[in-house]
């Protein structure tokens, strides 16, 4: 009997060390699944990191901005291949008589139908000051860098001299900076874009390392130097950004889509996006400068104010591009708007789909 009890004994310690071990290598199993899984997100591809959506005013891993998610809906009044006749002479028209009427000083319009690629500028090759517009190429070298390291957007950042260089814009961001609080770099690109916030476009330059953002331009063969504070850009030239992300041919599918949808949330409704109808999406960038000339021996003060966008008509996207220039900040905007309806009605009075 004894010898019985001895023999249980020995068997229960063994049970007992079995038991034990299994539980360690359980709770070692679920340790290593944590890191795991934890440092897959840490060095996993940015798409797969959850931004912060109520930030970008999007819903992540869906499509609507770039041409595959375009080509992917089955809409049979698209016309993909159909050529537009020619309407360049009614814009030309508009703008003369805007001149006429002392609007405007000078006007600039860039327009490619996104489907074809068929285009027509007006003044496209006059170079103008970017100024705002220069946002976008930060923000393109921002996303191409985070696509190999995607813990850059979300460093944080200090803003110093908080909204100094708002002063005197006609359009001021809707919500400012903090002095003090820090921001990452994914929210300061996107007040940059949507609410055109000239302190976040200074701390970001200033964090890009410059070679960054002078691959971008040398990428894409637009012939500016970032380095040059007096520079100028034409429109033709300017356009390749936003060709690039429509098609996704240099930033990745995902970052072409963010990069479009941010530029759909600007504030400013008072260009392009008064001209078209409400339901309809833009990506839009403007940009606003004052500069001094000389008019027949006088120095003279003239406003500049440009915007550009992919306005996406549902059977014809289209990009397109208005530059002026004059001494009344309000008409030149309702010049763009007045440009924008023109373009957009045409456009949709030759894209409707026929009938068979």
């Amino acid at each position: 009997m004894v010898s019985v009890n001895m023999k249980e004994k020995k068997e229960i310690k063994k049970m007992s060390i079995a038991m034990s071990l299994l539980a360690v290598l359980l709770a070692a199993s679920f340790a290593l699944g944590i890191f795991i899984g934890a440092g897959m997100r840490l060095f996993a591809p940015f798409s797969m990191v959850k931004n912060d959506v109520a930030t970008e005013g999007g819903q992540e891993g869906t499509f609507r901005f770039i041409r595959e998610s375009l080509d992917a809906k089955d809409s049979p009044g698209r016309m993909v291949n159909k050529e537009l006749k020619p309407f360049q002479y009614k814009v030309n028209a508009l703008i003369e008589e805007l001149m006429k009427q002392e609007e405007v000083a000078t006007v600039s319009v860039y327009f490619r139908d996104l489907n074809n690629g068929n285009w027509f500028g007006i003044n496209e090759h006059e170079r103008f000051s970017p100024r705002s517009l220069l946002k976008i190429p930060l923000m393109v070298a921002y996303f191409k860098w985070a696509e190999t390291n995607p813990l850059v957007l979300r460093k944080t950042l200090i803003p110093v001299n908080a909204n100094e260089e708002a002063k005197g814009k006609n359009v001021e961001p809707a919500t400012k900076l903090e002095q003090g609080q820090s921001y990452t770099v994914n929210d300061l690109i996107f007040r940059m874009i949507a609410h055109d916030d000239d302190t976040a476009y200074t701390l970001l330059s200033a964090n890009l390392p410059a070679r960054r953002l002078e691959k971008i331009y040398k990428d894409l063969y637009v012939e500016y130097d970032p380095r040059a504070q007096d520079d100028s850009l034409s429109m033709n030239a300017f356009a390749a950004f936003y060709r690039v992300l429509f098609n996704a041919s240099y930033l990745s599918e995902e970052m072409s889509e963010k990069a479009l949808r941010y530029l759909s949330k600007s504030v400013f409704r008072e260009g392009m996006s008064s001209g078209i109808p409400p339901n309809i999406e833009i990506a839009s960038k403007y940009g606003q400068r004052s500069m001094t000339v000389v008019v027949d021996g006088e120095e003279k003060e003239l406003t500049q104010v440009h915007e550009f966008g992919i306005i996406y008509h549902p059977n014809r996207p289209f990009l397109l591009g208005i530059m002026a220039r004059g001494d009344d900040f309000e008409k030149l905007v309702k010049a763009i708007h007045d440009i924008t309806r023109l373009v957009y009605n045409e456009v949709d009075t030759q894209s409707q789909p026929t009938m068979n």
